[in-house]
């Protein structure tokens, strides 16, 4: 199992993948906004999502577990 993880602090802003999605590495999972930025979200790993944590608008922490990918 392995995750990705939230960069920085900040909101969620897109969810770019659905549970069932199969992703690749460097796959954009999802848009988050810190300090009037929009930055996007890679996996650092490839498999299936099988779990979001987040969702739009949630504020988020550094190091918070976002996406389940198995």
């Amino acid at each position: 199992m392995n995750e990705v993880l939230s960069p920085m602090p900040g909101r969620i802003l897109r969810v770019l993948v659905n549970i069932g999605d199969t992703i690749g590495e460097e796959t954009v999972v999802m848009i988050h906004e810190a300090m009037k930025m929009e930055n996007s979200i890679f996996a650092a790993c490839e498999g299936v999502v099988t779990n979001i944590l987040v969702k739009e608008g949630d504020l988020v922490e550094h190091g918070q577990k976002l996406v389940v990918v198995e």
